[in-house]
């Protein structure tokens, strides 16, 4: 029998061994999917081989043994506090904290000690909501945006406050 290899091709594996990868771009393609990329251990296309590891895990009948109870439970137990874990991380950071465009405006007005002490929360809140409705009754989205930026030094305040189609508040920028 031949050699499968050509004689450019033993090299490269035979280095690739030698450095310890586990693939290597071998000069002839594969002649089912034309990939390059081959294992060094037996030579064999990557791309092939993966899909022939998935429909073999896609077997049932050839999986049966591998499957049993008491690992599916195990994973399942093992996923639920992967879960619980990344919850309980995200939900103590800051980025983690939900919160709507109103809770967002006041908190970032209080950073910049510009939320006066007069503010009608109730009426900013109800300023937020004509917004919601405008935006669901129009289809158009909008935004409750700040006449005299806070960034410009303008206050968190019922009276510095207007509705703007997000368009318009977007070319609008922080500009007066």
């Amino acid at each position: 029998m031949a050699n499968q290899y050509t004689k450019d091709s033993l090299p490269r594996r035979q280095l690739a061994k030698k450095n310890g990868e586990i693939t290597y771009q071998g000069y002839k393609p594969c002649s089912k999917c034309s990939n390059l990329e081959r294992y060094t251990s037996n030579g064999s296309c990557v791309k092939c081989e993966r899909e022939k590891g998935l429909q073999n895990l896609l077997d049932d009948e050839l999986m049966a043994p591998y499957r049993t109870k008491e690992k599916d439970a195990k994973n399942r137990a093992r996923r639920r506090e992967t879960i619980r874990e990344n919850n309980k991380r995200y939900s103590q950071t800051e980025k983690g904290k939900i919160t709507s465009n109103l809770s967002a405006s006041n908190r970032r007005a209080k950073v910049r000690n510009q939320l006066p002490g007069d503010a009608d929360f109730e009426k900013i809140r109800q300023i937020y909501a004509e917004c919601r409705r405008i935006s669901q009754e129009t289809g158009i989205p909008h935004e409750v945006d700040h006449i005299i930026p806070i960034s410009k030094g303008g206050l968190h305040h019922q009276d510095n406050l207007q509705i703007l189609t997000l368009f318009e508040n977007r070319q609008k920028g922080n500009s007066l």
